[in-house]
């Protein structure tokens, strides 16, 4: 059962008109936690207008307003962390002509800052930064951490760049870092496993509800075994011989309820192409 965002931070009806919601696409660096860098973080949720442009990148007119950053910077899905509710004290002007709103962390509802993500699709499109206060009734809540949001210094580059050394894989996985759990969790797939000592492939899949968090935790949970036979075989005989994995998303599902069927036939294509039953690592 679904659960609204306004059912965790109940503001009253008579409330809506002095709130905005602000919703602000992952910067580049993809810095979400205030612990990190917290001018850089304030100075990205707090921008109005670059020097010489005419036009504003949002225009807050509301008292206070409830700030959110995507927690995926090729915007292929739409959740949302939450950064906190913070007073608008107007706009500042800078010699350049750049302008940036006067924004003040509030401490109502800073229980849920960094711990707290929602997921929402924007209507009008990725520059859309900004909503009325009403969708607070319809946005609904994925999760609510125990801890503020952790991410590892490994940045997050896009579905379509996720190739990670064994030991990098061990250290997001054992640190539980959130912008990877999150991600991982968002989508299965099928992947490889190269062997950097043979250049041998292994090819597996995903389809679990979890998705390729759960698989490839497995295989930190095993030293690098993940219960594949000649894999077993490899680390059997050197116990760290994980360590010369290097694990590659090659094909993404974003649909976690997916044809399980369909992804592994795909997983046999794959297969197919890189003929790793006949010279890589992989047996059925």
């Amino acid at each position: 059962m679904a659960i609204y965002l306004n059912e965790i931070l109940t503001l009253s009806q008579s409330e809506y008109p002095d709130w905005t919601i602000c919703l602000n696409n992952a910067n580049q660096q993809q810095i979400y936690s205030f612990d990190e860098n917290r001018e850089r973080l304030l100075e990205h949720i707090s921008w109005k207008r670059h020097s010489g442009s005419n036009t504003s990148f949002r225009n807050i007119s509301t008292k206070y307003c409830l700030q959110f950053i995507r927690l995926d910077k090729d915007q292929k899905w739409e959740q949302w962390l939450f950064l906190g509710a913070y007073e608008n004290c107007g706009v500042k002007s800078f010699a350049d002509g750049h302008q940036m709103y006067d924004l003040k962390l509030m401490d109502r509802f800073s229980h849920f800052v960094e711990r707290l993500i929602v997921e929402y699709k924007k209507i009008q499109g990725p520059k859309q930064a900004k909503i009325k206060i009403e969708n607070i009734e319809t946005i609904t809540v994925v999760s609510v951490l125990e801890k503020k949001y952790i991410q590892v210094n490994k940045p997050f580059e896009g579905y379509d760049k996720i190739s990670l050394s064994f030991k990098e894989l061990k250290t997001i996985i054992k640190s539980n870092a959130d912008n990877w759990r999150i991600l991982l969790e968002n989508i299965n797939c099928v992947y490889a496993i190269t062997d950097s000592l043979t250049g041998k492939v292994y090819i597996g899949s995903t389809y679990g509800y979890n998705g390729v968090w759960q698989r490839w935790s497995c295989y930190v949970d095993t030293n690098g075994l993940g219960g594949d036979v000649v894999l077993k075989d490899l680390i059997e005989k050197d116990p760290n011989y994980g360590n010369n994995f290097v694990f590659t998303v090659i094909e993404c599902f974003f649909n976690r309820d997916g044809n399980a069927s369909y992804i592994l036939e795909r997983e046999t294509y794959w297969k197919q192409v890189f003929t790793t039953r006949i010279f890589g690592n992989n047996r059925n």
